[in-house]
């Protein structure tokens, strides 16, 4: 399962007296649990997790500096040990997603030119190049059912950006875009590949929220809102994200399975976003609701708010029982489902520390930095 991508900084302008419209029982924080080190390759000081799936296989990269574009594609089995997933020939590569059985998919470099593939890595590491489009040169792959289908993006040959399927017999499907765009990336796909999300822009460039059927035949889910993102997909397509109102600020939406669009509940003149939705539809994040602080929430499937807290945090991704993960106040926090916080701390040293996905199984990954001020991936096992 694909993890959750940071959260862009947005202007605040946001009045002391919102309050919020749902606040938890006031709770005490249980202590501080120390996060287990996942480490870097060799020779590398940075690294994070992208995915992981059921049986603890996790899957991303490691970096030698912060900022620097050098990945290196990474796999870690379900006990924290790191080892390197075989490029290309290239010198860079990423892994973005693993289904079940371990088979994990990302991009690699070709060759020193920065010719990209997207790739598909065996549980034994073994590396394949997935083909590109007709007349295409560049490619990524984002998703990977248990059934071995893959979504991604790609240049085809009118040199645009289309979204692609891979089906399990290696046939390549251009899923295309909207009329006129020049952009579209598959980013999310069901269980049983029969829908797939994602984004395209329209011929004007805005950015729409978009899904594909079986037949590869696209929806604009946002047709009267061109600034729109989703953030995530659940098992039965209902996708959530967000959508600028008619004031311009973003506000967290959900887009049902039958292409309805509800608007999640949230302040009207403050920024909300919702990140993360499990398979009962129920969606955490958050937004600003006092001066100049972003808290984290969910919401319950019929859009209703409930604050996780008013201190600075977010929520960013959400389990089936409504365990809520994320951070606040700059470290990683649990929420259980009815609300009470776990603190669930940095690395030694480190002042910084967020959960960024949590497992069908209890496990949570994220990241810290360190007493270096290296961030490395981190995970907190199950139990």
């Amino acid at each position: 399962m694909t993890l959750k991508r940071s959260r862009r900084v947005l202007a605040l302008g946001v009045s002391l007296a919102v309050l919020p419209l749902i606040v938890p029982a006031v709770a005490s924080a249980a202590p501080a649990i120390a996060p287990i080190d996942l480490g870097t390759l060799p020779g590398d000081q940075y690294s994070e997790v992208n995915a992981s799936n059921d049986d603890g296989v996790m899957v991303g990269s490691s970096t030698p500096l912060e900022g620097q574009i050098k990945y290196h594609a990474a796999k870690w089995d379900a006990r924290g040990r790191i080892s390197a997933l075989p490029a290309l020939g290239g010198e860079q590569s990423k892994a973005t997603d693993v289904n079940r059985v371990g088979v994990a998919v990302g991009w690699a470099h070709k060759d020193a030119a920065w010719n990209q593939a997207a790739v598909k890595w065996a549980p034994d590491g073994t590396v394949t190049a997935l083909p590109y489009l007709t007349g295409g040169d560049y490619a990524t792959a984002n998703a990977i059912t248990d059934g071995g289908v893959i979504v991604g993006a790609g240049r085809a040959a009118d040199g645009k950006i289309h979204a692609m399927r891979w089906n399990p017999d290696g046939k390549v499907v251009d899923l295309g875009g909207l009329p006129g765009g020049s952009y579209a990336n598959a980013q999310w796909i069901t269980p049983d590949g029969r829908t797939v999300a994602g984004t395209a822009s329209d011929a004007a460039g805005n950015n729409h929220v978009v899904r594909w059927n079986l037949a590869g035949a696209i929806t604009d889910l946002s047709p009267g809102n061109p600034r729109s993102t989703p953030e995530d997909m659940n098992d039965f397509g209902v996708i959530v994200g967000s959508a600028d109102d008619v004031n311009g600020n973003p506000k967290p939406v959900s887009w049902e399975r039958d292409g309805r669009t509800t608007w999640l509940e949230w302040p009207e003149r403050d920024p909300g976003w919702a990140r993360a939705v499990n398979n009962a539809g129920v969606s955490a994040g958050g937004g600003y609701l006092v001066f100049g602080t972003e808290s984290p929430a969910k919401w319950n499937r019929a859009g209703t708010r409930t604050t996780l807290s008013t201190a600075r945090g977010l929520g960013y991704d959400i389990d089936r029982t409504g365990t809520v993960v994320g951070l606040e106040n700059n470290i990683a926090t649990k929420w259980s489902a009815d609300g009470t916080p776990t603190v669930l701390g940095a690395l030694p040293g480190g002042s910084y520390s967020v959960a960024t996905h949590i497992a069908a199984n209890g496990t949570i990954v994220g990241l810290s930095d360190n007493e270096n001020g290296r961030t490395h991936a981190v995970y907190w096992p199950a139990g």
